[in-house]
């Protein structure tokens, strides 16, 4: 086989395993979506109190949206640890893209069902609630992800403009996912995801700050 195709095999094996990462974690979601229903987790007015802008018969949908944006940070955890290493090592560029890719598709099924199942696609709604500390940047967010996603599958990643719009994309997914888990979670439970996805992406830092460190010291 010659290299053009081992890297076309790599790629389709790549591509499959995301789908199916991301099909487990929005499965293992929407089980525990339903399992939970009638479980009052979350509360159905916004942060700071006042009328309820959801209602009984939508606790399910307020369930997977929560439910859906850990799944999303917990893929996109381990995705922005590789990243600084994706430079050199090959698993760790693979295991990058696969993380963040799935990350990104069950962002876009949380994005759909907050939008669309949760404010019934209204944004006047979406803009001004409470819930969504800022709408317009996670809309810019989104976006700017997606086509990330799209130059990961196919533009050469040593291009400079490459690596600076992946390394600010990264760097808002942190800021956007830190802010809303451990800052403004409203369980316990999300703050201390929120720290744990740091812990992760700082242990990640360390890992490539002691990989440089070695390499200097050997030369």
């Amino acid at each position: 086989m010659t290299p053009w195709n081992e890297a076309r095999a790599a790629r389709r094996t790549d591509l499959m395993t995301t789908v199916l990462l991301a099909a487990l974690a929005l499965v293992l979601v929407f089980v525990a979506a339903a399992w939970t229903r009638d479980w009052p987790l979350f509360s159905l007015s916004p942060p700071g109190g006042g009328v309820a802008d959801v209602s009984e018969a939508q606790r399910e949908d307020l369930h997977r949206t929560f439910f859906t944006i850990w799944a999303s940070l917990l893929l996109a955890a381990p995705a922005l640890a590789l990243l600084p290493l994706a430079a050199r090592a090959g698993w760790a560029a693979r295991l990058w893209r696969i993380t963040w890719t799935a990350s990104l598709l069950v962002f876009a099924v949380h994005f759909w069902w907050a939008v669309v199942e949760l404010f019934g696609n209204d944004w006047s709604r979406v803009l001004n609630t409470p819930r969504v500390s800022a709408p317009r940047l996670d809309t810019v967010f989104a976006v700017w992800w997606c086509v990330d996603v799209a130059l990961a599958w196919t533009v050469r990643p040593d291009q400079l403009w490459v690596r600076l719009q992946r390394a600010g994309v990264h760097l808002l997914a942190f800021v956007l996912f830190f802010m809303g888990a451990a800052r403004e979670g409203e369980l316990p439970l999300s703050r201390a995801l929120g720290w744990g996805f740091a812990a992760v992406v700082a242990a990640g830092l360390i890992a490539w700050g002691l990989g440089l460190r070695r390499r200097a010291t050997v030369r």
